[in-house]
């Protein structure tokens, strides 16, 4: 996985030894939190933090806008192309087996890129974590100092408290970084939809616990002159799909000499023999789309940034909403959201909330990336970042009270 892990890292794993940030960031992630979410009468708690701290009124999500790609997109500032996760289940041209979410635990060389759990470690710090994924894989050899595997079972009280135990070390151990992560406001969208009463009670429970959290947080910070500070974000959005028009994944072509991988939103179509006819796939599917789908054009993935990567398909098809692909169609309506669209739909947009010693107050930004989120916590945390990042925080810098170069 050494693509990104240049000199400079070994460098920088040497030279930055001992050194830790007076400040400290909390990073909790909300799965599938629409950016619109936050103005609903059951997310109060975090809505007050909002209007005390900054908030984005629109965070745009990377392509495709689903978990893995887009949490590795928040935690190594790098779109889904670079840090090699492209979707929540893939393959690529240059190996034979594919990923499904998790793999990097036990191959890592699925991954690429610095997330910020280890730059925090390289650079002389405690970085704890809580679910994030992929925070239980290595990069560059280093784990974090303190991680979970992922087990959705875990009460949120668990998570909660243990975030705050980790805080409540003495200053010299207290980590740098703690993340968290909630996925219940995501399943309660795909299995009711957006606008589902179950999705209102999802929220309402996140946003107690993050009042919980931000409690903890703020004794903390009073008690020991700490400077801990707290960012909501989220991967994706959530739009409402109608199982009436799903498309059968089964009435899709299988030609031999491709591999097939459907991904909710689109299809991916992997060429692994190079004699295999795409052309001739390429014109069966338009015979069968009757306006359903369409072939991505090369010029729709360089503008989305997805190409280049051998994890990128030969030939991709997608779809809008309300419609998804499914094997089986519509059969069992058990499925009213989805995400993985292009950024382009508005209700794939995310939200991000600050608060804290090192953020303003009462501030609102209009719009911000997700790819902005990486320099920003770093400049924060006093860190030294990588090289070839896409963003410098653009936008999102005007969240902090010291906005450093």
């Amino acid at each position: 996985m050494g693509k990104l892990l240049n000199g400079w890292l070994c460098y920088a794993a040497f030279i930055w030894s001992g050194v830790v940030s007076a400040n400290s960031l909390v990073l909790v992630s909300i799965d599938g939190f629409r950016w619109d979410y936050l103005d609903r009468p059951e997310a109060s708690i975090m809505r007050s933090l909002a209007a005390r701290g900054t908030r984005v009124t629109k965070l745009r999500t990377v392509y495709p806008s689903k978990t893995f790609p887009a949490h590795l997109s928040l935690a190594t500032g790098l779109r889904p192309a670079t840090h090699g996760i492209v979707d929540n289940y893939f393959c690529r041209n240059d190996r034979p087996d594919c990923y499904n979410m998790g793999s990097g635990r036990k191959d890592p060389d699925w991954l690429s890129g610095v997330p910020l759990w280890t730059l925090v470690e390289m650079q002389g710090g405690r970085a704890s974590t809580f679910f994030w994924p992929e925070s239980d894989a290595e990069f560059a050899g280093i784990l974090p100092t303190d991680y979970r595997h992922f087990d959705a079972r875990t009460p949120h009280a668990e998570r909660v408290e243990q975030a705050l135990e980790w805080l409540t070390l003495p200053a010299d151990q207290r980590p740098a970084l703690v993340t968290l992560y909630f996925s219940a406001v995501d399943s309660a969208g795909h299995n009711f939809g957006p606008d589902a009463p179950e999705t209102h009670t999802a929220i309402a429970d996140v946003d107690a616990w993050i009042g919980r959290l931000w409690q903890g947080i703020e004794r903390i910070n009073e008690r020991e002159g700490a400077d801990i500070n707290l960012v909501l974000v989220s991967d994706h959005g959530m739009a409402r799909v109608e199982p009436q028009h799903f498309i059968d994944t089964n009435t899709l072509p299988r030609p031999r000499g491709f591999k097939r991988v459907s991904a909710s939103t689109r299809v991916m179509y992997y060429q692994r023999d190079q004699d295999a006819d795409i052309e001739a796939l390429a014109e069966k599917l338009n015979q069968l789309s009757e306006g359903r789908y369409w072939r991505v054009s090369s010029e729709s993935l360089a503008h989305r940034h997805y190409e280049g990567h051998p994890a990128v398909a030969e030939l991709i098809i997608e779809t809008q909403p309300p419609r998804v692909f499914r094997r089986g169609g519509g059969k069992g309506a058990d499925l009213h959201g989805m995400h993985g669209y292009p950024a382009s739909e508005e209700d794939m947009a995310a939200f991000f909330v600050a608060i804290g010693p090192g953020f303003h107050s009462s501030r609102v930004i209009a719009e911000a990336h997700q790819l902005d989120v990486y320099p920003v916590a770093a400049a924060l945390l006093n860190l030294t970042l990588p090289d070839n990042l896409p963003s410098d925080g653009g936008a999102l810098r005007a969240a902090l009270k010291a906005n450093k170069p």
